[in-house]
């Protein structure tokens, strides 16, 4: 939608220039029009400003909302990350626990005591499962904080975007006064 703007102003400045110089070639036309200071050229010019500065406002503002949403879409999958990471984290736990039982269980079946040699690998399976668990914690951590960065940056493009909005719009303006006395 936003190539309209150049090209609606692209369209009016030619067909003003035209409008203008058919006016001009007429005799009491062109000196009714001269008189009064305002000619359909001039209106043309004025009206492709107007729009090409309410579309450069227009603009600017949907890349702002744009980027609002991308933030909070990022924040949402944020939170998502870490309740995911803390899901990922408990079912580590479950698991561990069930494999120390089955561990124990079998060694007491095959006549072993849970003391010594059992305990030991009791012990490193307790441990790496822990250390599964504090692995999935942290990877959902850094993913998140990696989300929120990027939510952060997209609200900064949301500002920059609206200040770029009316930064083409004060330009526009500028422009299309200058056409209209310059």
């Amino acid at each position: 939608m936003a190539f309209l703007v150049p090209l609606v102003t692209s369209v009016a400045s030619s067909i003003g220039s035209a409008f203008g110089a058919g006016a001009a070639a007429t005799g009491a036309t062109a000196a009714a029009t001269a008189g009064s200071g305002f000619s359909l050229s001039s209106a043309l010019t004025t009206g492709a400003t107007l729009l090409s500065t309410f579309g450069a406002l227009q603009q600017g503002q949907a890349a702002s909302d744009a980027a609002k949403y991308n933030a909070e879409v990022q924040r949402q999958q944020a939170d998502q990350e870490l309740q995911n990471a803390g899901a990922r984290a408990t079912e580590q736990a479950t698991r561990t626990r069930q494999k120390a039982a089955a561990t124990r269980a079998a060694s007491i079946q095959s006549g072993f005591e849970t003391d010594g040699s059992v305990a030991d690998i009791l012990s490193v399976v307790e441990t790496q499962g822990a250390l599964e668990g504090l692995t999935s914690l942290y990877e959902g951590t850094t993913r998140a904080r990696g989300l929120r960065a990027s939510a952060g940056l997209n609200d900064a493009n949301a500002r920059n975007s609206r200040t770029a909005g009316f930064i083409n719009a004060g330009t526009s303006l500028l422009t299309g006064v200058n056409k209209l006395y310059g």
